[in-house]
Order: structure tokens, then C-alpha cells, then sequence
């Protein structure tokens, strides 16, 4: 039965402004307009906009107790990401990176002041639920040459969650010319259409976005949902 009815709880982030790596123009476009799309999907949503390491961990800590009994938590994060050591970090807009770059031996700073995806993941889903999570978090790579591998890594998900990445393993994706990027225009444009499931939202996502990048971009996403997950009638 299409999960439908029921408690459904998102936090959405975006973050422009970094104060030691470069600045993106659209992720809190990006947080704000998906966190109105979701609201009239049903959602109670956090929202929050350009955030320190701090501020974010403990908006991801409070999330995992308020979405406790939800039948669907969602998360959507936009801005600077990065892979290390096979893991995925989220860049707080206070995450020191001295020199512009990260050489190994600055690695283990950089992954204190950020926050592992992983660990948000593995909260998410000790509650028996659908878990959706959205990252639009590489972008670019901050760090300059000296820097992690490009884009994000892959993500093995437990029983009830779907992870959606804007582009695929490795790739960079592009911020976009207009007010949002091309991956949350898509996710914009699909994710209200009455009927559709989650699944065929992603398809419908990627199309759109390997057609006004010319195909630079591929939206990527690992499923291991066991129900069909319908956000709107």
C-alpha cells in the first residue's frame, strides 16, 4: 500500500555563504522553494539556511527525535559536499580549510568540522520507516587541486530508504544560471505530480536534468524501498 497518509516530517538546509571556501549562489533558493513544495505535500518542515557546524548538527540531532513515530523523514541538503575516505561530508559554513585546499594531513580537521552523512543515515534508519534523503552537495570541490576525490560516493542504504544524489558517483554537478539549480528544478517540477511514485519522480528528474545539462550531469539514486512511496495525490 502507497505510503500516503501518516506523519511526514522533512528538514531542509541549504547553504550559501562559506566563510573559508567558495560561495554558491543557489542553495538557499533551493532549500526554501522545496521546503514550500513540501508543505503543501503535507509536510512539517524545518528549514534552515546557511549553517554552522553546530547549528547543524543539533537541527539533524533534533530532527531524528521530533521525525520518531513518522511515516515518512525526509532530508534535503544543498551546498558544498565532499567525499573522504569513501564517506560523504556536508560543509558547514565555518568549516576552516586552511589555504584554500585539504591535503591529507588536513583531512581529519576538515572531517571534525563537518558532518558525515553517514552517521545522519545510520539515525535515520533505526526508526522502521521511509527515509528520503536528497543531497544537491557536489557541486564543486572547495578544496581546489589538493583536494578529495570529485563528487560524492555511493551509499549502501538499509531496508526502507532511498538516497538521491544530484549527479552520479564522482561527477560534479553544475549550481545552475537561474534561481535554483538543475537538479532541485527538476525535483521542483516532479516531485507534486499527483500519483507518482518516488521512483518515477527520480526517472523524471533525470531526464530533464541530462537534457538542459547536455547530458554533463546525471542525477544518481540508490533505492532499497519495499513500499511504493507516493508524495502526492
Amino acid at each position: 500500500m502507497p505510503a500516503l497518509a501518516g506523519g511526514r516530517m522533512a528538514v531542509v538546509a541549504g547553504n550559501n555563504v562559506d566563510q573559508n571556501v567558495p560561495s554558491l549562489p543557489n542553495p538557499v533558493n533551493d532549500a526554501t522553494d522545496l521546503a514550500a513544495s513540501l508543505v503543501r505535500l503535507g509536510f512539517s518542515v524545518r528549514t534552515l539556511t546557511n549553517l554552522k557546524y553546530e547549528d547543524m548538527r543539533r537541527a539533524l540531532v533534533e530532527f531524528g527525535e521530533q521525525a520518531r513515530g513518522a511515516d515518512i523523514a525526509l532530508i534535503f541538503f544543498a551546498g558544498h559536499g565532499i567525499q573522504m575516505g569513501g564517506e560523504n561530508w556536508l560543509i558547514p559554513v565555518d568549516a576552516r580549510v586552511e589555504g584554500g585546499d585539504l591535503r591529507p594531513e588536513r583531512a581529519a580537521a576538515v572531517k571534525i568540522a563537518s558532518i558525515n552523512v553517514t552517521q545522519v543515515l545510520s539515525k535515520m534508519e533505526a526508526e522502521q520507516r521511509v527515509n528520503l534523503v536528497f543531497l544537491d552537495a557536489c557541486r564543486d570541490n572547495p578544496f581546489g587541486r589538493s583536494g578529495p576525490a570529485k563528487g560524492l560516493a555511493p551509499i549502501q542504504n538499509a531496508v526502507g530508504t532511498l538516497t538521491a544524489f544530484s549527479t552520479k558517483p564522482g561527477h560534479v554537478a553544475l549550481d545552475g544560471d537561474g534561481r535554483n539549480s538543475p537538479f532541485t528544478t527538476a525535483l521542483l517540477k516532479h516531485i507534486p505530480t499527483p500519483g507518482l511514485e518516488i521512483g518515477g519522480v527520480m526517472k523524471r528528474v533525470r531526464v530533464d536534468v541530462i537534457k538542459s545539462t547536455k547530458g554533463e550531469q546525471v542525477p544518481f539514486d540508490e533505492s532499497s524501498l519495499i513500499t511504493d512511496v507516493v508524495l502526492a495525490q
